[in-house]
């Protein structure tokens, strides 16, 4: 798998259009939303609790008394692991993407969704409020995803048969 640089942590990229094949209702397609965060939140370390999906709405959830406040380790950087901890919220729409077979040619911009707002936040202390962070963050859930796109259609197999998915069915979280 093969991670953007850092060196590019602060490229600006293109702010491209949502495909009409991503919008409007479709299972599947909030499915596969739902199954990217959860391979994301694995990726990064987060226990994943439960994830949910219609044709309209979803929702994955993590275990959040995992993220303390310590002190940083030596030679962290917070720039990237904000950029990283973005990546888990671009990671839905970034694998709506993959499911629509297209390629990643730049930001993703769903200013409305509250996976972008609260990416937004993550970036802005460390990038300001601009696009800077959200090409890394959308490439880093690319890569991942790309990775390990088997996982994310096992799980999003699971939210379109059951409309829910949990870790304790799962043998691999």
């Amino acid at each position: 798998m093969k991670l953007p640089p850092v060196a590019e942590l602060r490229r600006i990229h293109p702010i491209v259009e949502i495909p009409d094949v991503m919008r409007g209702p479709s299972l599947e397609r909030v499915a596969h939303h739902e199954a990217g965060h959860i391979v994301m939140m694995a990726w990064a370390g987060l226990t994943p609790t439960k994830a949910s999906a219609t044709d309209r709405a979803g929702l994955a959830e993590w275990d959040l008394s995992e993220i303390e406040a310590d002190e940083a380790p030596t030679g962290y950087d917070r720039g990237v692991a904000a950029a990283q901890a973005a990546a888990v919220l671009h990671a839905g729409v970034v694998a709506e993407l993959i499911h629509a077979g297209l390629p990643w040619r730049g930001v993703l911009y769903r200013p409305r969704s509250q996976d972008w707002k609260t990416a937004c936040l993550l970036l802005a202390p460390h990038f300001g409020n601009g696009l800077a962070g959200h090409g890394f963050a959308q490439r880093t859930a690319h890569a991942v995803l790309t990775h390990r796109w088997a996982r994310v259609q096992e799980i999003a197999a699971e939210l379109i048969e059951r409309g829910t998915w949990r870790p304790e069915h799962d043998d691999q979280i």
